[in-house]
């Protein structure tokens, strides 16, 4: 064989090997980020609350109506259902909640800030009877969550942010918002380094809520994410403590 050969097929099993692993990982990544246990009765009314869904959120309305509203913001590439469950038992306890669905899932920042900020703010518009309202997110969502409460003061006072190192870009220790901030020992991407490496940026009063044995895929209901740790936690006790944190904060 000449060296003109070798070289040919060198290319080509280069190639081959490289087509494979991107297949393998955008299925892996396909599977992973969706959701995972949410069955259809999740996402139904009942006599407690109105689910209403759009192309721009999912909305969980207690039937008696709510003083507090919760917008929260999914990760990047996650599927918005994968917070149904949590997102419902919050509003189960009489809070109104609205998962923010990101264009594009938020991936490879395809999504454009503006339009997250404005899908946000029409959840507010939309529901005037609500009084207070918190922003929330988990991992990419954090980002958007910390910017919505920076955009709106006069709104919004409190802010929880799950399983997230934002924010990293926006100084907020002068805010003034009660910030509450959820951290898993055993989170791959939102490492316990990386999110203490932003801590200057929250409010020195910030409430820290860290949950031992928990990893990142866990703050809500789908697949093991790439990067991520394994738990050492079940799913349900993870979102049990996180729930209850939400709730204090709320």
């Amino acid at each position: 064989m000449s060296r003109r050969s070798r070289w040919q097929t060198v290319r080509k099993v280069w190639a081959v090997t490289g087509l494979t692993v991107f297949v393998l990982f955008t299925l892996w990544g396909v599977i992973a980020y969706q959701s995972w246990g949410v069955g259809a009765e999740l996402l139904a009314s009942d006599a407690r609350l109105r689910v209403a869904e759009t192309e721009t959120s999912i909305q969980f309305i207690p039937q008696g109506g709510a003083a507090t509203g919760l917008v929260f913001f999914s990760g990047a590439l996650v599927d918005p259902e994968a917070y149904v469950p949590l997102a419902r038992r919050i509003a189960e306890r009489g809070h109104f909640v609205a998962i923010v669905k990101i264009p594009y899932r938020g991936g490879f920042n395809l999504a454009d800030t503006g339009e997250v900020m404005g899908r946000g703010q029409a959840v507010m518009a939309e529901h005037p009877e609500v009084a207070r309202w918190v922003a929330g997110g988990h991992s990419k969502g954090g980002f958007y969550a910390a910017h919505f409460a920076h955009r709106h003061p006069e709104s919004i006072k409190t802010l929880v942010l799950l399983g997230t190192a934002h924010p990293r870009d926006l100084d907020l220790s002068k805010s003034g918002l009660a910030v509450t901030k959820v951290v898993a020992s055993r989170d791959g991407l939102a490492t316990p380094a990386r999110v203490e490496g932003s801590a200057a940026n929250l409010p020195p009063d910030t409430t820290w809520v860290r949950i031992e044995g928990g990893n990142h895929s866990q703050f809500g209901y789908y697949g093991f994410q790439p990067g991520d740790r394994p738990a050492k936690i079940t799913r349900e006790e993870q979102q049990r403590r996180v729930l209850d944190a939400v709730l204090a904060a709320l």
